[in-house]
């Protein structure tokens, strides 16, 4: 692809993840200092295909932001690039803020992308884990599929989704398979090969059906864990968003049980259902998952600004 010219404000915050002292981090995210310096000829103003804001954060929050701190918006809206690290998400994240309506022309790449955006021009990126990134770059293991149904989660209760899932569990059929261990602590954090780690990626291959309700975040890492370990992911939340690259791959391989109100009668509901799934329609999702993982996710990674820059091309013709 031939490099595009950037115009960078000078006051345009650098990604966290570029700010981060681990390496495991770098070139995570579109627009990263490798992904611009690798992408984009940096030029003036005058000469510019694109302007890069930065990145917005609850700190400064993104609310602190207007058109006025950056000169060149005004007439150019459509041309402005930033990304927003709400923490796990936008509004219904963890502290998160929603999207200003002076921003709503621009680009801008997200993670745990609310469905009520869907008409904005937003790449929706992957929010990570230690574990994640290592799998994207360094495992390429194959997985034997199970042959019985159960479903199993293992975390943290850090959201009213994953107590809600825990109720809606109690109140499914005594003939449910259903495997539950609760931390207590969060160990999304936790280093490659930590015994927590271990565990959880055991739990996983022992359950054909991966519970993934939201955390403290809209979104979840282990949706994206999930399908590398070809197993079935079924989203739990109150507020629906999208998964990467859901606007050009079919992802309805990932059941979705998503409500407000996270009502408990419709959530079992929901859990039975899926459940009850013929094992046959199970293990095809599972597989699709792994393809879906193969063939998004693991390129994601690879060059997460170039990936960024093929769906720009597409969505700007």
């Amino acid at each position: 692809m031939t490099k595009l010219k950037l115009f960078v404000y000078p006051n345009a915050r650098p990604h966290e993840h570029d700010l981060n002292p681990s390496q495991t981090f770098v070139n995570t995210v579109p627009m990263s200092r490798f992904g611009i310096s690798e992408h984009f000829d940096i030029c003036d103003p005058d000469e510019a295909d694109y302007f890069y804001m930065g990145q917005f954060k609850n700190d400064p929050s993104i609310q602190d932001y207007s058109a006025k701190n950056f000169e060149f918006f005004e007439g150019n809206e459509d041309r402005h690039i930033f990304d927003y690290e709400g923490e796990g998400g936008q509004e219904y994240g963890s502290g998160g803020n929603a999207i200003p309506d002076w921003l709503h022309n621009s680009i801008f790449t997200a993670n745990g992308t609310l469905k009520k955006y869907k008409d904005l021009k937003v790449y929706t990126r992957p929010t990570f884990t230690n574990l994640l990134i290592d799998i994207a770059h360094n495992r390429f293991d194959n997985f034997i599929l199970p042959e019985e149904t159960s479903m199993g989660f293992t975390g943290f209760l850090n959201s009213e989704a994953r107590g809600s899932m825990l109720s809606a569990l109690s109140e499914c059929r005594d003939d449910t398979k259903i495997n539950v261990i609760i931390n207590d602590f969060w160990s999304g954090p936790a280093p490659l090969g930590h015994p927590i780690q271990e565990e959880y990626i055991l739990f996983m291959l022992n359950n054909l059906i991966s519970l993934c309700p939201r955390g403290s975040g809209i979104d979840s890492v282990r949706l994206y864990e999930t399908c590398y370990f070809t197993r079935v992911p079924v989203l739990i939340s109150d507020h629906d968003y999208f998964m990467v690259g859901e606007d050009e791959y079919d992802t309805s391989f990932c059941y979705r049980i998503c409500d407000e109100k996270l009502d408990l009668e419709y959530i079992t509901e929901e859990l039975q259902k899926i459940y009850d799934e013929p094992i046959s329609e199970l293990q095809n999702r599972a597989n699709d998952a792994r393809k879906y993982f193969e063939e998004i996710i693991r390129p994601y990674f690879q060059d997460p600004t170039l990936r960024f820059l093929e769906w720009l091309e597409k969505n700007e013709r």
